[in-house]
């Protein structure tokens, strides 16, 4: 065994290291975590190697897991307070791995108990109560003693099964609680046992299966069945608002996997706009200028630059939109400064407005020619400013639309790689309903500034 100068390191080299840490009551109550004792038994292993840092790597894990920082502590003869808001950080963010749902202190409840009927009674008693992981303990102790015994009634298992995945379900361990309803099915099909309520033990592994909506989907069905009578071998059926309840789960679970389903796609899409959009960023839109189809251009590489050109053709397009609502409100045109400073707040829908681009505008514009074949890149951010006016009421505010290239165009609801993009801000100072009502219909600006845009775009696009 190698030698090791590192106090730490050398208390993990103990030979009966375990049987110490029990000596030590704060250590104690940790001693019936999986995770703990691995964690420990990896920790001496690597105590007892001679690699290099070991003494290092030690004190990294006790700084990450207060549990092992105690134990350690406690083997050099010191006291450490570890409250469970230290666990439980250490296990949010991942520096430990997550306690067992029942610990030392509830396997100490039901060590003396032999009859599994008290166990599952007692346990019922716990979880009416709230105390999930009592209840837990009594009901997986009940689970054990079943297996001592010559004859098992399928029954009282699958009830403790069952209960026993309702307490994982509470304690979020969605993958226990589902193998436990699932052991608890395939016993009462087995066993055959026609008068079960099985309803309860397909809802609960539906609920475990949300992560997996399909199956999730698959066993309320079943539930729904069972709570009907309808299912082969079920039990008669349960009560009219019982299965009412079941319908609407059934209904839930469906329109969640919908939704997912449609997210994926569109997640998917998304990823390939991304590629295709990365290709057309580079190259351009492609441009063939009539008359020009056989011309061969003698340079290699040439551009021209239309930003200026771009900039004021935008302008002068934004600069003329007007929009009067049908109580006849309206908006004056506002000033280059106006809308500076502004918070910006995303909305969605001005009962009237002109709208002034900002100086702090960005808009960029130029076409290539590279060996005969031309090619137009153009990148604006655009920053307008609006005053909307309302019953003798009057408000600033500021739209900005972006994400305007050669490989975006406008389209609503369109997803950030492929499409104009847009922010909304106004004087937060400024409150009414009639301010609402021009906060709730500003968003019409983004059509009406995209269609002027995309106006500047065909033109550069004929040049």
């Amino acid at each position: 065994m190698a030698v090791q100068t590192d106090p730490l390191t050398a208390s993990l080299q103990e030979e009966k290291l375990l049987e110490k840490l029990a000596q030590h009551a704060e250590v104690r109550q940790h001693m019936a975590d999986q995770g703990f004792l691995k964690e420990l038994e990896r920790l001496q292993q690597l105590a007892c190697s001679e690699e290099p840092g070991v003494g290092q790597k030690v004190a990294l894990a006790a700084q990450k897991d207060p549990r092992i920082m105690q134990a350690l502590m406690a083997l050099q003869g010191h006291g450490l307070v570890v409250d469970e808001s230290d666990l439980k950080k250490a296990e949010r963010v991942g520096d430990m791995p997550r306690r067992e749902p029942v610990q030392l202190e509830q396997l100490l409840l039901v060590k003396d108990l032999q009859d599994p009927e008290e166990a599952r009674l007692k346990g019922n008693e716990h979880f009416k109560a709230g105390r999930v992981s009592e209840a837990l303990a009594h009901y997986e102790k009940g689970l054990e003693l079943f297996q001592g015994k010559a004859e098992v009634p399928a029954a009282a298992v699958a009830t403790l099964l069952s209960n026993a995945a309702l307490c994982y379900l509470k304690l979020q361990w969605p993958e226990r609680a589902k193998k436990k309803a699932t052991t608890a099915i395939v016993a009462i099909k087995q066993a055959g046992t026609g008068d079960f309520d099985q309803s309860k033990l397909y809802y609960r592994r539906a609920l475990a299966c949300v992560p997996w909506l399909g199956m999730a989907v698959d066993d309320m069905l079943c539930a729904f069945q069972h709570a009907k009578g309808t299912a082969a071998g079920a039990a008669a059926a349960l009560s009219l608002a019982e299965q009412h309840r079941l319908k609407g789960e059934v209904e839930r679970l469906k329109k969640l996997k919908s939704s997912a389903e449609a997210d994926m796609v569109k997640k998917q899409q998304e990823k390939e706009n991304e590629k295709t959009a990365e290709v057309q960023r580079l190259q351009g839109t492609k441009l063939k200028k009539e008359g020009q189809q056989g011309q061969h251009y003698s340079e290699y590489l040439a551009e021209q630059d239309f930003s200026h050109w771009a900039l004021q053709r935008v302008k002068e397009g934004v600069l003329g939109v007007t929009h009067t609502a049908q109580n006849g409100a309206t908006i004056e045109i506002a000033s280059a400064r106006c809308a500076t400073g502004f918070p910006r707040r995303p909305t969605s829908r001005i009962l009237g407005f002109k709208v002034e681009l900002q100086e702090h505008s960005k808009v960029s514009a130029s076409i290539t020619n590279k060996k005969g074949q031309r090619a137009l890149y153009y990148d604006m951010d655009l920053h307008c400013a609006w005053l909307g006016k309302s019953a003798g009421n009057e408000m600033k505010g500021l739209i900005r639309v972006y994400n305007i290239a050669h490989d975006t165009k406008f389209e609503l609801g369109g997803d950030e790689n492929t499409s104009y993009m847009y922010q909304l801000g106004w004087d937060q100072r400024v409150s009414g309903s009639w301010a609402e009502a021009l906060k709730t219909e500003a968003a019409e600006l983004f059509d009406l500034v995209a269609l002027k845009v995309d106006r500047v775009i065909k033109e550069l696009r004929a040049k």
